[in-house]
């Protein structure tokens, strides 16, 4: 009787609370802003407490990502792309490289060039291409990413590239754990394509095509960089799931693991759910008891709250650049 006594009181205007519910009072509306900006400056020493925190916790295939970037350019009229073991080599390698020597960019600090990889492989190009992804939940979702970026469009929709190769590579920086997908473009020069290629009509000249980029912040490893998806020959649909609670680490027991954008959404969209709920009740007992209230404007408050539950509902992990 006493929880249901101390719920009313905080969600339903009565005479205890002055016919205003708690949760609507400035002092309790104080201490919920309090908790949240805490929670979100605890995110940072999460790691030194064994707390894993998660970039995003993906479940992207590379098979899907060449088989999304081929309906697209059969939509549009193009030929699709074949699956080049090199061209996966290289774009493996630029993941790793990247995430060892802690960057991320098209041009490494130290001044290396995407196409250094390409020719690392043992692919040389005619016209090659990169496009970068990060923390997205799915391939689906990077390629869409893709698609509204000009830059990138362009790269996925050339007609220039025969060739194609995916890599996701997985790494670990200060505690949070990324995920990168990189897709590699390519035509090989006359006389040096792979077996299952065509050989390309001859020029004196090489090209290459600008490169486009998908440049959230990653993170240094603190562990050896790990593939963990790669293109097979014939692809075929695949998923890898990184869906669980646990992350064992050497020398360590099991971390707890989580995504910080995630409960962070979670978290928002309960919190407006819960505010605009108590809301509605409180203007509704108000108005039909016709209890005089100094600066109630539900209507106004409702429509701020409405926004942000808007935001927080469309906002998506992954950033492109």
């Amino acid at each position: 009787m006493e929880f249901v006594t101390a719920l009313t009181h905080y969600f339903y205007p009565q005479s205890s609370n002055s016919h205003k519910a708690k949760l609507l009072h400035s002092s309790t509306l104080f201490v919920i802003i309090f908790l949240l900006v805490f929670y979100q400056f605890s995110l940072q020493f999460m790691p030194s407490a064994g707390v894993n925190i998660l970039g995003y916790a993906s479940s992207i295939s590379t098979d899907d990502i060449v088989k999304l970037t081929n309906q697209k350019r059969h939509e549009n009229g193009l030929s699709t792309l074949s699956y080049n073991q090199q061209l996966t080599e290289a774009a493996k390698a630029k993941g790793v490289y990247m995430l060892e020597h802690q960057f991320w960019a098209h041009v490494a600090p130290d001044g290396t060039e995407p196409w250094k990889f390409f020719l690392d492989a043992g692919y040389k190009y005619k016209y090659a291409g990169e496009n970068l992804a990060r923390d997205f939940s799915s391939a689906g979702s990077a390629i869409d990413a893709w698609m509204t970026s000009p830059s990138h469009k362009e790269n996925m929709l050339s007609a220039r590239y025969t060739d194609i190769g995916v890599a996701v590579v997985e790494g670990d920086l200060n505690g949070v754990d990324t995920t990168i997908i990189v897709q590699l473009f390519g035509k090989p020069l006359a006389g040096t394509a792979t077996p299952e290629l065509p050989l390309a009509e001859a020029r004196t000249e090489v090209q290459i095509t600008p490169t486009a980029f998908v440049q959230p912040t990653i993170a240094p490893t603190q562990v050896p960089p790990q593939v963990i998806a790669q293109v097979s020959p014939l692809p075929s649909p695949s998923e890898v799931v990184n869906s669980a609670q646990t992350v064992p680490v050497a020398g360590q027991s099991a971390r707890l693991m989580f995504s910080p954008f995630t409960t962070t959404r979670v978290v928002s969209i309960t919190t407006v759910v819960l505010l605009i709920g108590v809301m509605l009740i409180d203007g509704f007992v108000t108005s039909r008891r016709k209890y005089a209230r100094i600066g109630g404007r539900t209507f106004a408050h409702l429509a701020f709250l409405g926004m942000i539950l808007a935001i927080a509902l469309v906002a998506k992990a992954g950033e492109i650049l």
